[in-house]
């Protein structure tokens, strides 16, 4: 995909991309995105996140088998809504599972998904600025314990998401969104 600097197109072009090519990520491409993704909103400033970024192809198999149990848990009973080529996770040059500290009181869920899912979306939309293909994959949390264990992650931290990260293998248009008149409504609800 070419690389995008307009922000509102960068919006509009943002897709989930399943699909790469072997070509391999450079690090300094990595450490760009990660550095968009510090730089994103956190409850109360508390910057509490953590990425495990993921090359060692062992250690992205092992978890990427664990999310095909937990895919095909999810969807048993009938199948994704997903279209268009799918790699397993192993198939990306990179990985990175996105964590997060769990408080110790509070609103602990809410607070927690307002911190890690802001820094999520900037590392996407900065891996699309820059012609990198990603996609938000939150379905290993149904074998949480298993990637915790594969990963290291500690009792007091909370895996996210897992982002694969590559090049993608075709073009891909812009997304597809309704019209805005569906989801607004003005001063109050209206439907």
């Amino acid at each position: 995909m070419k690389p995008v600097s307009d922000v509102q197109e960068l919006f509009r072009c943002q897709r989930a991309i399943r699909s790469f090519t072997d070509e391999d990520v450079p690090d300094a491409l990595v450490d760009q995105v990660l550095t968009a993704a510090i730089h994103g909103p956190s409850g109360s400033n508390t910057q509490p996140w953590h990425f495990i970024v993921i090359r060692d192809q062992a250690v992205k198999q092992a978890v990427s088998e664990v999310y095909e149990e937990a895919r095909a848990d999810a969807y048993r009973d009938r199948p994704p809504s997903a279209s268009g080529p799918r790699q397993p996770l192993s198939a990306a040059p990179v990985l990175i599972v996105a964590c997060v500290d769990t408080p110790t009181s509070g609103q602990a869920g809410f607070q927690t998904g307002a911190s890690i899912y802001p820094s999520v979306q900037n590392l996407m939309l900065a891996a699309r600025a820059l012609g990198l293909g990603t996609v938000l994959t939150t379905l290993h949390r149904r074998r949480k314990a298993r990637i915790h264990e594969i990963l290291g992650i500690p009792d007091n931290v909370e895996s996210a998401a897992i982002i694969p990260v590559g090049w993608p293998d075709r073009e891909y248009g812009p997304n597809r969104r309704p019209p805005l008149e569906r989801f607004v409504m003005r001063d109050r609800w209206s439907r």
